[in-house]
């Protein structure tokens, strides 16, 4: 499979084993919250204090992972495909931003609204810089011409710099969502104007 990915993206991809703890707590949280989102309101709604600890608690991890990734990456401008060591893990932006997502979602359900929206708007935002401010840069070998070793950035469309532009955008609008105020409910018909007593 790594092979056909490679082939396919030009890229080399290998998930490392520190970020297997991660990505399956990620994974649990995600189902969680897509198949049983409904119990989590119901159990926050009978006890808000013990569902708003375990919000915090979830959302305070899930953090500490997210910039634990993105700090293997953001600095980072080593090519996947260059020789040698300490090239960018081409799984850690995707990691980190799925932390972030995720770390955001529970921050809102610890009722810190505003802890996931900065929480969101900085570790998207940084993604989003990192094509212009930090650019991946490939080096190899150019035969042709007696150049040598050449280096260059990374394209904006290239899978180098896609996966830190996609990554942002979905943890800014995570992050939006998640630090929007809540409308509360209209009501389920206009209240009927109170008759006064006849007058007498």
């Amino acid at each position: 499979m790594t092979d056909i990915l490679t082939a396919v993206l030009g890229v080399r991809i290998k998930l490392p084993p520190e970020a297997m703890i991660p990505m399956l707590l990620g994974t649990a949280a995600l189902l969680v919250l897509l198949f049983a989102g409904s119990a989590l309101q119901g159990w926050k709604q009978k006890h808000p204090q013990p569902a708003a600890k375990f919000g915090l608690i979830l959302g305070v991890i899930l953090t500490g992972a997210s910039i634990y990734f993105l700090s293997r990456c953001l600095l980072n401008q080593s090519d996947p495909n260059n020789e040698g060591t300490g090239q960018l893990s081409f799984t850690d932006p995707p990691i980190a931003g799925f932390m972030a997502a995720l770390a955001a979602s529970f921050w809102k359900f610890g009722e810190q609204r505003k802890v996931a929206l900065g929480l969101g708007l900085v570790i998207g935002g940084l993604m989003l810089v990192k094509p212009f401010v930090w650019p991946v840069i490939v080096t190899y070998t150019e035969s042709y011409g007696g150049r040598g070793a050449v280096s260059r950035s990374r394209g904006m469309m290239d899978p180098e710099h896609l996966e830190f532009l996609a990554t942002g955008i979905v943890v800014v609008i995570t992050a939006l969502v998640a630090g929007a105020k809540r409308t509360p409910p209209a009501p389920p018909y206009p209240p009927w104007p109170q008759q006064q007593p006849p007058a007498g």
